[in-house]
């Protein structure tokens, strides 16, 4: 089989996986993921779903990314990001759909399933990764801003993860007067997530042979 077919068939299969970690952490109740902290709360505040308005952000970051590299574009990797988006947003409402009717009796089955969830996307996020195929605007927008300023992508990186909390956070409080989407399973997330991807890697490279790429 082509070799791009397979890249693209592990790309959609990671973000789909991606999707039904982010539903799986969020469900738990303690908090979704850095990266989706502002599309969970921007939901809240504006009534759109999930997946409406994390399309409706990561547009704004391909917009950002077009910003930042203006004439150093590369128009192709940018547009492919928009089919991508849409189809992400609607495996996030998806997979909202069918979580939701899980139960979680107590804290720490909450945290357990947090942490089931962190490992998923995870998994997701190593497919992605390994299948060099494309980038979802997240990462596309953290590359620009690595390519502008001069840093280093991982630096970058933790400044853009931190920096969607922060906003997710002040727009929680102007709007609702205390937290809404974002506790303790958030930080869980930030420190978990890495650690598992890495972990994943590993096992693909183990499987396969083949080095992967970790950023």
């Amino acid at each position: 089989m082509n070799t791009h077919v397979i890249n693209w068939a592990f790309f959609l299969l990671g973000l789909s996986v991606m999707s039904l970690g982010i539903s799986i952490v969020t469900v738990a109740g303690l908090g979704t993921t850095p990266i989706s902290a502002l599309p969970l709360v921007s939901s809240y505040i504006s009534g759109l779903t999930f997946g409406q308005t994390t399309l409706i952000i990561n547009l704004a970051m391909i917009l950002g990314q077009l910003i930042l590299l203006r004439k150093n574009v590369k128009w192709l990797v940018l547009l492919l990001q928009l089919p991508m988006t849409y189809f992400f947003s609607v495996l996030i409402d998806f997979s909202m759909s069918w979580v939701q009717t899980i139960e979680l009796a107590t804290y720490w089955h909450k945290i357990a399933f947090s942490m089931l969830g962190n490992a998923v996307l995870a998994l997701g996020v190593s497919l992605e990764i390994y299948s060099k195929a494309a980038v979802l605007p997240g990462e596309g927008l953290v590359v620009a801003m690595a390519l502008f300023s001069g840093k280093p992508f991982p630096k970058v990186k933790v400044f853009n993860d931190v920096m969607l909390v922060v906003l997710a956070i002040l727009l929680s409080y102007f709007f609702f007067k205390e937290l809404h989407g974002i506790r303790e399973g958030t930080i869980i997330s930030a420190v978990c997530v890495g650690i598992f991807v890495k972990g994943w890697l590993s096992i693909f490279r183990l499987i396969t042979g083949k080095k992967t790429d970790e950023q």
